[in-house]
Protein backbone atom coordinates (compact mmCIF):
# COMPACT_ATOMS: atom_id res chain seq x y z
CA UNK A 1 0.00 0.00 0.00
CA UNK A 2 2.50 2.05 0.26
CA UNK A 3 4.15 1.56 -3.00
CA UNK A 4 1.23 2.86 -4.10
CA UNK A 5 0.95 6.20 -2.29
CA UNK A 6 5.00 6.46 -3.31
CA UNK A 7 4.23 6.05 -6.62
CA UNK A 8 0.85 8.52 -6.30
CA UNK A 9 3.43 11.38 -5.08
CA UNK A 10 6.10 10.73 -7.47
CA UNK A 11 3.43 11.44 -10.46
CA UNK A 12 1.50 14.31 -8.79
CA UNK A 13 5.44 15.95 -8.65
CA UNK A 14 6.16 14.98 -12.36
CA UNK A 15 2.87 16.93 -13.04
CA UNK A 16 3.68 19.94 -10.90
CA UNK A 17 1.56 18.49 -7.81
CA UNK A 18 -0.81 20.44 -8.53
CA UNK A 19 1.24 23.77 -7.73
CA UNK A 20 0.44 27.10 -9.73
CA UNK A 21 3.81 27.09 -12.27
CA UNK A 22 2.11 29.74 -15.35
CA UNK A 23 1.67 26.44 -17.31
CA UNK A 24 -2.63 26.55 -17.05
CA UNK A 25 -4.95 26.96 -14.34
CA UNK A 26 -5.57 24.36 -11.34
CA UNK A 27 -8.89 22.54 -10.77
CA UNK A 28 -10.65 22.75 -7.29
CA UNK A 29 -10.24 19.37 -6.00
CA UNK A 30 -12.12 20.31 -2.16
CA UNK A 31 -14.74 17.97 -3.54
CA UNK A 32 -12.88 14.86 -5.06
CA UNK A 33 -12.34 11.31 -3.10
CA UNK A 34 -9.37 11.65 -0.59
CA UNK A 35 -7.63 8.21 -0.56
CA UNK A 36 -6.98 7.21 3.56
CA UNK A 37 -5.36 4.24 5.02
CA UNK A 38 -7.94 2.50 7.28
CA UNK A 39 -6.95 1.00 10.65
CA UNK A 40 -6.86 -2.24 9.37
CA UNK A 41 -4.37 -1.38 6.48
CA UNK A 42 -6.77 -0.64 3.75
CA UNK A 43 -7.48 2.23 1.00
CA UNK A 44 -11.05 3.59 1.92
CA UNK A 45 -12.35 6.58 0.16
CA UNK A 46 -13.60 9.95 1.44
CA UNK A 47 -16.06 11.41 -0.64
CA UNK A 48 -19.08 13.92 0.72
CA UNK A 49 -21.34 10.75 0.75
CA UNK A 50 -19.42 9.37 3.47
CA UNK A 51 -19.02 12.92 5.44
CA UNK A 52 -22.74 13.05 5.05
CA UNK A 53 -23.00 9.76 6.51
CA UNK A 54 -21.06 9.64 9.24
CA UNK A 55 -22.68 12.73 10.39
CA UNK A 56 -26.02 11.26 10.16
CA UNK A 57 -26.98 13.46 7.68
CA UNK A 58 -28.83 12.36 4.47
CA UNK A 59 -26.83 12.68 0.98
CA UNK A 60 -27.77 15.07 -1.21
CA UNK A 61 -29.33 13.56 -4.43
CA UNK A 62 -27.88 14.17 -7.75
CA UNK A 63 -29.32 16.38 -10.12
CA UNK A 64 -32.16 15.46 -12.06
CA UNK A 65 -31.59 16.11 -15.56
CA UNK A 66 -34.55 17.10 -17.47
CA UNK A 67 -34.74 16.19 -21.66
CA UNK A 68 -34.27 19.64 -23.73
CA UNK A 69 -37.69 21.21 -24.26
CA UNK A 70 -38.73 20.44 -27.71
CA UNK A 71 -39.18 23.99 -29.79
CA UNK A 72 -41.40 24.08 -32.43
CA UNK A 73 -40.21 25.29 -35.59
CA UNK A 74 -41.57 28.62 -37.25
CA UNK A 75 -44.55 28.35 -39.38
CA UNK A 76 -43.47 28.00 -42.97
CA UNK A 77 -44.64 31.36 -44.76
CA UNK A 78 -46.12 31.36 -47.62
CA UNK A 79 -44.53 32.33 -50.86
CA UNK A 80 -45.07 36.02 -51.74
CA UNK A 81 -48.05 36.69 -53.88
CA UNK A 82 -47.39 37.55 -57.31
CA UNK A 83 -48.31 41.27 -58.78
CA UNK A 84 -51.91 41.65 -60.25
CA UNK A 85 -50.58 42.43 -63.84
CA UNK A 86 -49.11 39.33 -63.80
CA UNK A 87 -51.48 37.22 -62.22
CA UNK A 88 -53.82 38.42 -64.59
CA UNK A 89 -51.27 37.53 -67.40
CA UNK A 90 -50.96 33.90 -66.25
CA UNK A 91 -55.13 33.51 -66.18
CA UNK A 92 -55.46 34.42 -69.62
CA UNK A 93 -52.78 32.19 -70.77
CA UNK A 94 -54.10 29.30 -68.96
CA UNK A 95 -57.46 29.78 -70.81
CA UNK A 96 -55.33 29.70 -74.22
CA UNK A 97 -54.15 26.35 -72.84
CA UNK A 98 -50.65 27.46 -72.16
CA UNK A 99 -48.54 27.88 -69.34
CA UNK A 100 -47.05 31.62 -68.16
CA UNK A 101 -43.46 30.60 -67.72
CA UNK A 102 -40.44 32.69 -66.26
CA UNK A 103 -37.75 33.06 -69.35
CA UNK A 104 -34.10 32.45 -68.03
CA UNK A 105 -33.27 34.70 -64.84
CA UNK A 106 -34.59 38.05 -66.41
CA UNK A 107 -37.67 38.50 -64.44
CA UNK A 108 -39.81 37.71 -67.90
CA UNK A 109 -42.40 36.06 -68.55
CA UNK A 110 -44.19 34.15 -71.62
CA UNK A 111 -46.86 32.06 -72.12
CA UNK A 112 -45.24 28.56 -73.81
CA UNK A 113 -48.38 26.87 -75.32
CA UNK A 114 -47.89 23.27 -77.08
CA UNK A 115 -48.66 22.89 -80.45
CA UNK A 116 -51.15 20.61 -82.33
CA UNK A 117 -48.72 19.28 -85.06
CA UNK A 118 -45.81 19.01 -82.60
CA UNK A 119 -43.66 16.26 -83.73
CA UNK A 120 -45.08 16.03 -87.18
CA UNK A 121 -42.49 15.80 -90.37
CA UNK A 122 -42.22 19.32 -91.80
CA UNK A 123 -40.22 20.19 -95.19
CA UNK A 124 -41.17 24.44 -94.27
CA UNK A 125 -42.64 26.86 -91.96
CA UNK A 126 -45.52 26.97 -93.50
CA UNK A 127 -46.44 22.89 -92.65
CA UNK A 128 -46.24 24.17 -89.07
CA UNK A 129 -48.54 25.78 -86.25
CA UNK A 130 -45.45 27.14 -84.66
CA UNK A 131 -41.82 26.55 -86.33
CA UNK A 132 -40.73 24.00 -88.56
CA UNK A 133 -37.02 22.32 -86.52
CA UNK A 134 -34.40 21.55 -89.88
CA UNK A 135 -32.48 19.47 -87.63
CA UNK A 136 -35.02 16.94 -87.36
CA UNK A 137 -37.50 17.53 -89.78
CA UNK A 138 -40.64 18.02 -87.36
CA UNK A 139 -42.87 20.93 -86.04
CA UNK A 140 -41.74 22.48 -82.55
CA UNK A 141 -43.81 20.88 -79.59
CA UNK A 142 -43.82 24.38 -77.69
CA UNK A 143 -44.20 27.47 -79.00
CA UNK A 144 -42.51 30.14 -78.85
CA UNK A 145 -39.10 27.96 -78.14
CA UNK A 146 -36.30 30.04 -77.02
CA UNK A 147 -32.47 30.30 -77.74
CA UNK A 148 -31.13 30.03 -81.30
CA UNK A 149 -32.47 27.40 -83.25
CA UNK A 150 -32.17 25.54 -87.33
CA UNK A 151 -35.33 26.14 -88.83
CA UNK A 152 -37.11 25.55 -92.47
CA UNK A 153 -38.58 29.29 -93.28
CA UNK A 154 -41.97 29.39 -95.41
CA UNK A 155 -40.55 28.74 -98.38
CA UNK A 156 -38.22 26.02 -97.17
CA UNK A 157 -35.04 27.96 -96.53
CA UNK A 158 -32.94 26.55 -93.83
CA UNK A 159 -31.73 29.38 -91.40
CA UNK A 160 -30.54 30.11 -87.96
CA UNK A 161 -33.28 31.58 -85.47
CA UNK A 162 -32.37 33.15 -82.42
CA UNK A 163 -34.94 34.12 -79.90
CA UNK A 164 -34.49 35.46 -76.52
Amino acid sequence: MRALALLLCLSLAACGGGERNGSGPVADTSDMPVAQESPTGTAMADTPADDAAASGAQAPAAPEILPEPLTESPPETAPPSEPPFLAQQRALCRERGGQLMARGTSGLYACVETTRDGGQACDEGSDCEGLCLARSGTCAPLTPIFGCQEVYTARGRRETLCTE
